[in-house]
């Protein structure tokens, strides 16, 4: 008996044994292998333009995988805001909007494979698209102004040299529609830079295009854009643009501005902007003599503003526009429109205190330098004596040394003086009898 349970024990271990083998031969050649803890990850990443507003990243499985029912999850990291971030398909491709990623910086690109809950490793591929460091551009910006025209401009570089002659191409994607066509895979970016179209109305400064001008331009419009030089020295710039995204409204105009009978302030403006004026919101700044500054966003709708204020101080106020997030992604603000001063009761106070502390003022800082110049010129400019005086003073009669400097003599007889007589008196004593005798 025990002879026999042995046997079973024995055989029970071998099936066991088997299974086990069994189950490490499938797991490790079967369609499922997993050498490690993943599945193998995509190889043979690469990315190419599908036309000029589409970047394309493809990949590659092994062949002994493909009967598995995979999927992937595929993430690109740039620089522009917001990224395109993670899309999860069964593709072995993922395709992006040009508008939506950074070509002067790097791209990164990761694609990580699934299948029945098991995950491969991340697949890293960077690129850059034009090779180099520094771009000949700085501070580009396009707006598109009213829904009219658009304005790109922007500043040369540290680096890059002042009489830099730059050049913009441009590429139109109108809707939906591409009107570039499919590229060839082998083509390269910058074999593409002259078949775009060159600027046509450049923006100068300084006698250097540093901005290009767009008459006709459409909210459905996709722009790309490349600035470069002639010379091909400096690393080019490369750009899409939205109008939708860049609308900027011109300033508005203030065409009344007044105290109301609570001493509050009533302001009123318009805009040449011409759709409807739910599509437009506006912000009005407020700044008292005493600085304080103040903004109040406006409703939609509305372009009168009564703002309390102090009857006693004078305000400057000025207003800007943008259009509604209803019907426009773009964020930009109008410049803001010319400063317009309402005067308060201390101005009347002031004038008429200045008016009579001015002359005071005037005529207390005249006597004072009339004074000091008088005796500044006594100690500058002592007077001069009289030449008449110091000859008359050594010499005598001034007349005399005339004399004899023109004669040689001089004549010395003085006038008769006029002899006065005095009379004489004789008294005499009366002599007494005893002196008679």
């Amino acid at each position: 008996m025990g002879s026999v349970t042995k046997g079973m024990e024995r055989k029970q271990n071998n099936i066991f044994s088997a299974l086990l083998c069994l189950f490490s031969v499938l797991c490790c050649t079967g369609p499922f292998s997993v050498t490690g803890d993943l599945l193998p990850s995509p190889n043979n990443v690469t990315l190419r333009f599908e036309n000029m507003f589409s970047l394309r990243w493809e990949w590659e499985m092994p062949a002994n995988f493909q009967k598995c029912s995979w999927s992937f999850i595929s993430d690109v990291k740039t620089n522009r805001k917001p990224p395109p971030g993670m899309v999860k398909s069964s593709n072995l491709f993922r395709q992006v909007d040009i508008h939506r990623v950074d070509l002067n910086n790097q791209i990164t690109f990761n694609v990580q494979a699934e299948c029945n809950g098991t995950s491969s490793k991340w697949s890293e591929n960077s690129v850059l698209i034009i090779p180099g460091n520094n771009t000949c551009v700085k501070n580009f910006a396009c707006f598109w102004f009213d829904e009219t025209y658009m304005n790109c401009t922007w500043e040369p570089t540290v680096d890059s040299v002042r009489a830099t002659e730059y050049v913009l191409h441009y590429w139109r994607k109108n809707g939906s529609s591409t009107s570039e066509g499919k590229i060839n895979r082998s083509v390269k970016f910058d074999q593409l830079w002259y078949s775009g179209t060159p600027c046509q109305h450049y923006i100068y400064k300084d006698g250097i295009p540093l901005g290009c001008h767009f008459k006709t331009v459409s909210e459905k419009n996709l722009f790309l854009m490349v600035i470069r030089d002639k010379s091909k020295t400096i690393r080019p710039f490369i750009t899409s643009v939205k109008p939708e995204e860049v609308v900027k409204l011109s300033p508005p105009v203030i065409i009344n501005k007044t105290r109301t009978p609570n001493h509050s302030i009533y302001v009123e403006w318009s805009t040449s902007f011409q759709p409807s004026c739910l599509h437009i919101n506006s912000e009005i700044e407020i700044t008292s003599s005493k600085g304080k500054v103040e903004t109040v966003e406006v409703p939609k709708c509305t372009f009168t503003r009564e703002l309390n204020a102090l009857p006693e101080l004078t305000y400057t106020v000025r207003v800007r526009v943008r259009q509604s997030s209803t019907i426009s992604s773009s964020l930009f603000w109008s410049e803001w429109s010319e400063a317009h001063d309402i005067k308060g009761t201390e101005d009347n106070t002031t004038f008429y205190f200045l008016l009579i502390l001015i002359p005071i003022s005037v005529s207390i800082v005249t006597i004072v330098i009339l004074v000091f110049l008088k005796r500044l010129q006594v100690i500058v400019f002592p007077p001069i004596p009289d030449p008449g005086k110091v000859f008359k003073k050594s010499f005598g009669d001034p007349s005399d040394l005339q004399q004899w400097i023109k004669y040689g003599k001089v004549n010395v007889s003085s006038k008769p003086v006029k002899e006065e007589i005095c009379s004489v008196i004789l008294v005499e004593t009366p002599l007494f009898s005893s002196q008679a005798e």
